[in-house]
């Protein structure tokens, strides 16, 4: 066996060691009400109705676990050809969090949901639809996050598949910890 081998398994374990220790279940999220304006990018797939900048807003709630339900109001305004295909899309999201990166405040997340993804233009729509992505938070403190997240979007009617990358911030408004918490 080489020893360039050996050295290097040896480095990737301490590395991966490292990282393991650094990676550890943070405190859960205040749990109560969660309100996300974003921005990002709407891209309609093989659909007829363009990319386009796309504003959403988000409502949910973080319970005292790592789960939590969002609703979701996206918009987007999807040009192509000169024609102007207004998008709106509803969703109800259910969001786990991963264990938090403590040196960074950095929270991976997973979410799933449904929803109805309605496009009006030439051939106008409203269908439902099944979505699934991943994201993550960065703790600016205890109320105030910022965060960027991806999603699959399959309309299950139409078989389409399209995708919508954003960023936003994410404010939570809950209890207070006690004065014994700190």
């Amino acid at each position: 066996m080489s020893t360039s081998f050996t050295k290097r398994t040896l480095f990737s374990g301490v590395l991966i060691a490292s990282s393991l220790t650094t990676m550890a279940y943070a405190e859960p999220s205040k749990p109560g009400l969660t309100v996300t304006p974003s921005i990002g990018l709407y891209h309609a797939g093989n659909r007829e109705a363009g990319d386009d900048t796309s504003y959403s807003i988000g409502v949910g709630y973080q319970f005292n676990s790592p789960l939590a339900v969002e609703a979701v109001y996206l918009h987007s305004n999807a040009s192509q050809r000169g024609e102007d295909n207004d998008l709106d899309f509803y969703r109800v999201d259910g969001v786990y969090a991963l264990p938090e990166f403590d040196t960074v405040k950095l929270t991976p997340y997973l979410a799933a949901g449904v929803g109805l993804n309605e496009i009006d233009g030439s051939a106008p729509s409203a269908n439902l639809s099944a979505n699934i992505g991943a994201g993550v938070k960065y703790a600016l403190n205890r109320d105030v996050s910022l965060r960027a997240d991806y999603r699959l979007i399959k309309d299950l009617e139409d078989h389409y598949l399209d995708n919508v990358a954003s960023i936003g911030v994410q404010y939570s408004f809950g209890q207070p910890k006690s004065q014994t918490d700190y």
